[in-house]
């Protein structure tokens, strides 16, 4: 059996999306998490506008 850990982040204010891959500084903060272990596994939009992600990684031995 996997145990997991978690981890939740705030993005950055939403800017409209670019071309670019990684443009936003939203998709750099996933990117830079992702190049850590971490995957995205679910999302909230919360009161004051911002977005909340639920990530979570293998919990290392």
């Amino acid at each position: 059996m996997v145990a997991w850990e978690y981890l939740i982040v705030a993005l950055p204010a939403f800017v409209t999306p670019t071309r670019a891959p990684g443009a936003s500084a939203s998709v750099a903060a996933l990117n830079g998490e992702g190049s850590k272990g971490w995957e995205a596994v679910g999302m909230t939009a919360l009161p004051d506008g911002t977005v909340a992600v639920l990530l979570k990684r293998p919990k290392a031995d």
